[in-house]
């Protein structure tokens, strides 16, 4: 990670009902114009009682996001291409297993594509379970002991 050029981003931790909006637009420029996901990726029953990170730009802009549930699942990371390579999913990954840590959690665990496993186990994530399909793409379930 570039620390000095990811100085220039502010990563704030927030709520859904706070930042709603800003996460909801993050996510629909990375999952479903670029990834073409379906719009089900959006949002769903864990979004509200999720820590959520959001990242902003030197300008003020939200530009990336990400969240951890109550029950230690890591997801929707999302960080828009023009910022992609500067250490900023990186950092939202690591200041996610802090909160679970800060949380008390035993472990976390995330789905990833399975063309970004390399990334997780740079991270301390271990796969725990088989390969499946999720909207076209190929993910394993991946997961992180905290205690």
């Amino acid at each position: 990670m570039n620390s000095s050029r990811i100085k220039a981003f502010k990563f704030e931790t927030t709520s859904w009902q706070t930042s709603q909006e800003e996460i909801l637009t993050i996510r629909h420029r990375v999952f479903m114009i670029e990834q073409h996901f379906s719009e089900s990726i959006l949002r769903d029953k864990l979004d509200p009682d999720s820590f959520h990170i959001i990242v902003l730009s030197p300008n003020n802009t939200v530009i990336a996001s990400g969240r951890l549930s109550q029950q230690g699942r890591i997801g929707r990371i999302a960080v828009l291409l023009p910022y992609r390579g500067a250490g900023i999913g990186s950092k939202i990954l690591s200041d996610l297993v802090q909160i679970g840590k800060t949380n008390k959690l035993q472990d976390i665990s995330l789905s990833a594509e399975l063309d970004n496993r390399h990334f997780y186990d740079s991270k301390k994530f271990a796969a725990n379970g088989p390969v499946y399909m999720k909207q076209g793409v190929p993910h394993q379930i991946l997961t992180r002991k905290l205690a």
